[in-house]
C-alpha cells in the first residue's frame, strides 16, 4: 500500500514515493522536529506481520545505525506507527550507480574512485562484523557530491565481533542463515554465496570485484543467457580482461579485478582495507588523476608550506650521469628538511614517481604536499645546467622556476640557491640556525662530493661493492667527509648481511668507519643510524642499538629511517605494541616505501602472527612488486605457514630481481625448495653455494644453516650455526625467536648456543 503525501509516521510526515522494492518502499518525508528532509523506508503492508521480514528489516536497521561512514547510509531513527515499521535515513541526491552504468562505462580514474569509497566502507562494515552479502550497483548510490553510499544492509550479516581474520569460523548470531540457503543477487554472488556455503568479509570483496569490472567495461562479469548458466560461470569462468573485455585496462587494474574474482576466498585479497589499499596504488602507478569524492582538489590538513623534491631527469649525453641528478635531488630533499616550518616528502616516496609522467595533483594527493620541484640535470665536461621549477599542485601552475648555467665547482652554490628560492616562495621564515644548516656541507671538495654522489646512487640499488669503492674514494679526497663515512658503514652492514665478504671483516671496517663518522658529526642523525646498524647486523648489543635510534629520532623526528630500524628492532625483541607505532610512524613518513612497509609486517612476524603479517608484506608489493625486501620476507613467512608454493614463488622472484645471486637469496630459495619436497632442487642450490665457496667467495654459515634445517641436516645446520656465531654472521641473534629454528629447539645444543648471543 503506497502512502499518500501528509501522512504521518510519528514525527515524519511523508512528502512524495521515491522508489520501492523487495523490501520496502522509501519515500521523501520531513522531520517536523529538526526542519530536515529524511528518507523513509517503510516495510510493505503485506509483510508486517511476516516473523522473517520484519526480521531482516529489524536486522538492517540495527546494522546500519552501527555503523558511521562517510561511505555508509547514515540511519537516525527506527519506528511503528499505524501498523507499518519504518526507518528513517539521511536524503540523498544523485543517482544509484545502476542509472550511471546505463550510459556507458566509466572512466579508469572514476571506476578507482569509486571502488575505493566502496572499500573503505566495506572495511569499517567489517570491522563491526558486518557482512554486506548483496553488494551490486542498485544498492550503491552516487551523491552529486561525488560522494559513494552503500545501501541496503538487508541482507547483512553480523558476527559477534569484528571480522578480522580468514580464519574467524564463529557462528552468526539470531537472525542468520541456514546452510544452503542461497540470498544475494545472481550475477554478484561470490562463488561461496552460490554454493549456499557460510560466507565472511571476502565475499563482499568478490563481489565488489563484479562491480569494479563492470565499471571499467560496461559489461557484467558473468551475465549469461540463464540464471543457472550466470551461476555456473560464477563457479567455473574468469570474466574477460584485457583486450578481450573490449577495452584496454592497465594491467594493474587487470591484476585488481582478478585478485577479487578468485574462486577461492583464500586467494582474494584478505581485507578491504588491502583492497584500497592497492587501489590506491594503481590510481598512481596508472598516472590517473582521480577527482576526489569531496570536489575538493586537496585536503584541509595538508600544510600550506608542503613539498616533494621530485627526482631530477638526467638529461647528459652521458646515461651513467644519473647518479648525479639522483644526488642533487637527495641533497635538495636533505636541506629542506632542515627547515622546520616546511614539510618535505621522503626521499624514497618522492623517488617513487622517478620516470613516471605522473599529473602534479596526483602527486600532492598521494604524498600529502601543496606543490611539487621538478627539475633537470645536464652535465658536458665541467659545465652542468640545472633547470627546475616549483608547481602549485591544485592548479598546475608554475610558482617559481629557474635556469642555472654553472660549472661544476659552483653546484653547492646553486643548491643554496634553489633551497632559499624555495623557502622563500613558499613563505617559509628560516631561523638564523636553520639557514646555516641548509647551506652546511659535508665538504668543499667538488670531486669527493661527485664521488659521494656515486656512492649513494650504488648504495639506493644494493650494490654494495661498487657503492664503497665510491665512499672510499670520497674519503681520499677528503679524509674529514662524515656522510661518506656513514655511507661506508651502511654499506659493509648491507655488504656483510646479504653475503659476499667475511662479516668479521664487515663488522671491523663498518664500526670503524660509523665511529669516525661520530667523531667527525657526533650531532647528524645518519651517524647515530650508522652505529645502530653495526649493532643491528654485527655487534648484536641491542641496548646500544636502541640507545642510538631514539638518538637519532630526537636528532630527525621527520627522518623515516630510525623509526624503522627501531621497530624492526622492537619487533625482534617482540614488544609488538612499541614495534607497530614505531614502524607505522616511518610508514607515514615514507608512505611510498616498500621497505618501510615491510618492516610494519616483520612485527606481526616475530609475533607469529603470519596472516597478519602477510597481508603487511602485500601491501608493501602493492607499492613495489620487484622489491627483494618485500619479497624475501612474504616467501620466508609463506614457508612458516606451510604454504610452500607461494614461499617458492616469492623467494625465485627475489633471486630474479636482485642483479647478484646473493648467498642470502639463495639459501632461503633453496630451504624453500626443502621444505616442499623439491630435494633436487635444493640440493642444486647448495652445490653452487659450495662451489662458489671452494673458488675463495665467502659463504656465510647461518646462510647454509637456512638449507640444511629444513633438509633434515640438523647436525650439519647446528655446525653452521657454531661457525656463524664465531664468524658473528650478520642478524645472527634473529635465531632466538625466528620459526625457521623451531626444529632445534628442543636439542640440548640450542640451548647452549643461545647462551653465546649477547646480549643471551
Amino acid at each position: 500500500m503506497t502512502l499518500v503525501p501528509g501522512t504521518k509516521l510519528g514525527p515524519y510526515e511523508v512528502l512524495s514515493p521515491l522508489g520501492a522494492g523487495g523490501m520496502g518502499e522509501v519515500y521523501r518525508a520531513r522531520d517536523e522536529r529538526l526542519g530536515r528532509e529524511v528518507a523513509v523506508k517503510v516495510l510493505p503492508e503485506h509483510l508486517a506481520e511476516n516473523a522473517e521480514a520484519l526480521g531482516r528489516f529489524e536486522r538492517e536497521a540495527k546494522a546500519v545505525a552501527a555503523l558511521s561512514h562517510p561511505n555508509i547510509l547514515a540511519i537516525h531513527d527506527v519506528g511503528r506507527e499505524g501498523g507499518f515499521s519504518f526507518a528513517v535515513m539521511e536524503l540523498l541526491e544523485g543517482e544509484t550507480l545502476r542509472e550511471r552504468l546505463t550510459a556507458s562505462a566509466l572512466p579508469p580514474s572514476k571506476a578507482i574512485d569509486y571502488a575505493q569509497q566502496i572499500a573503505r566502507g566495506l572495511a569499517a562494515a567489517h570491522d563491526r562484523g558486518i557482512v554486506h552479502r548483496d553488494l551490486k550497483p542498485e544498492n550503491l548510490f552516487l551523491t552529486r557530491e561525488g560522494l559513494v553510499k552503500i545501501l541496503d544492509f538487508g541482507l547483512a550479516r553480523q558476527e559477534s565481533g569484528p571480522l578480522s581474520s580468514a580464519s574467524d569460523t564463529r557462528s552468526p548470531t539470531s537472525g542468520g542463515t541456514a546452510a544452503g540457503m542461497i540470498l544475494g543477487t545472481i550475477g554478484y554472488m561470490s562463488p561461496e554465496q552460490v554454493r549456499g556455503k557460510p560466507v565472511d568479509y571476502r565475499s563482499d570483496l568478490f563481489s565488489l570485484g563484479a562491480i569494479l569490472f563492470e565499471m571499467l567495461t560496461g559489461r557484467r562479469a558473468f551475465q549469461r543467457d540463464t540464471a543457472i548458466e550466470t551461476m555456473m560461470a560464477i563457479l567455473q569462468d574468469d570474466p574477460p580482461l584485457g583486450s578481450a573485455s573490449g577495452r584496454t585496462l592497465p594491467a594493474e587494474l587487470q591484476n585488481i579485478v582478478a585478485h577479487c574474482l578468485e574462486k577461492s576466498p583464500e586467494e582474494r585479497f584478505q581485507s578491504a582495507r588491502d583492497l584500497a589499499f592497492a587501489l590506491q596504488v594503481a590510481d598512481r602507478d596508472t598516472g590517473v588523476s582521480r577527482v576526489m569524492g569531496s570536489g575538493a582538489t586537496r585536503s584541509p590538513e595538508v600544510p600550506e608550506a608542503s613539498i616533494a623534491v621530485l627526482p631530477f631527469r638526467n638529461m647528459s649525453a652521458d646515461k651513467e650521469a644519473e647518479y648525479f641528478s639522483d644526488g642533487m635531488t637527495e641533497e635538495i630533499i636533505n636541506a629542506l628538511t632542515k627547515i622546520a616550518a616546511l614539510r618535505v616528502a621522503a626521499r624514497t616516496s618522492s623517488f617513487a614517481f622517478k620516470g613516471k609522467d605522473t599529473d602534479v595533483r596526483q602527486i600532492g594527493r598521494e604524498l600529502g604536499v601543496r606543490s611539487v620541484l621538478e627539475g633537470s640535470v645536464r652535465q658536458a665536461g665541467r659545465r652542468i645546467r640545472i633547470t627546475a621549477q616549483l608547481i602549485d599542485v591544485a592548479n598546475g601552475y608554475h610558482l617559481w622556476s629557474e635556469r642555472y648555467d654553472r660549472e661544476m665547482e659552483d653546484v653547492f652554490a646553486v643548491q643554496d640557491e634553489i633551497s632559499h628560492a624555495l623557502a622563500e616562495t613558499l613563505r617559509v621564515r628560516l631561523l638564523p640556525a636553520e639557514a646555516a644548516e641548509v647551506s652546511e656541507r659535508g665538504t668543499e671538495d667538488v670531486e669527493a662530493y661527485n664521488d659521494y654522489l656515486k656512492g649513494r646512487y650504488f648504495f639506493n640499488r644494493r650494490e654494495p661493492p661498487e657503492a664503497i669503492a665510491e665512499f672510499e674514494r670520497a674519503i681520499r679526497r677528503d679524509p674529514e667527509y662524515a656522510a661518506a663515512y656513514t655511507g661506508l658503514a651502511d654499506s659493509y652492514c648491507i655488504f656483510g648481511f646479504y653475503g659476499g665478504i667475511d662479516t668479521r671483516d664487515a663488522l671491523a671496517r663498518a664500526r670503524t668507519a660509523a665511529e669516525k663518522a661520530l667523531e667527525l658529526a657526533p650531532d647528524s642523525a645518519g651517524t647515530h643510524v650508522s652505529l645502530a646498524l653495526v649493532e643491528h647486523y654485527f655487534g648484536w648489543d641491542l641496548e646500544k642499538e636502541e640507545r642510538e635510534l631514539r638518538r637519532a629520532i630526537a636528532l630527525a623526528p621527520r627522518s623515516a629511517a630510525p623509526h624503522a630500524w627501531l621497530g624492526l628492532l622492537l619487533g625482534l625483541e617482540q614488544r609488538l605494541e612499541e614495534a607497530l607505532t614505531c614502524t607505522r610512524r616511518a610508514a607515514e613518513l615514507e608512505p611510498l616505501s616498500a621497505n618501510v612497509q615491510t618492516n610494519v609486517g616483520w612485527n606481526y612476524s616475530n609475533s607469529r602472527r603470519f596472516d597478519d603479517a602477510i597481508r603487511e608484506f602485500r601491501r608493501a608489493l602493492h607499492i613495489d612488486p620487484n622489491a627483494p625486501y618485500p619479497l624475501w620476507a612474504i616467501g620466508i613467512n609463506y614457508q612458516f605457514m606451510g604454504e610452500h608454493v607461494r614461499a617458492v614463488e616469492s623467494l625465485e622472484k627475489a633471486v630474479e630481481v636482485t642483479r647478484r645471486r646473493q648467498t642470502f637469496y639463495l639459501a632461503m630459495l633453496g630451504g624453500a625448495y626443502a621444505a616442499a619436497g623439491r630435494r633436487a632442487d635444493a640440493l642444486k642450490l647448495r652445490s653452487e653455494l659450495e662451489g662458489r665457496a671452494a673458488q675463495g667467495e665467502y659463504i656465510a654459515p647461518f646462510h647454509l644453516a637456512f638449507l640444511n634445517i629444513p633438509l633434515g641436516e640438523y647436525d650439519e645446520a647446528f655446525s653452521n650455526l657454531e661457525r656463524g656465531c664465531a664468524e658473528r654472521n650478520g642478524l645472527f641473534w634473529w635465531i632466538r625467536i625466528s620459526t625457521v629454528y623451531d626444529p632445534l629447539r628442543g636439542d640440548p645444543r640450542f640451548a647452549r648456543l643461545l647462551k653465546k648471543i649477547v646480549p643471551a
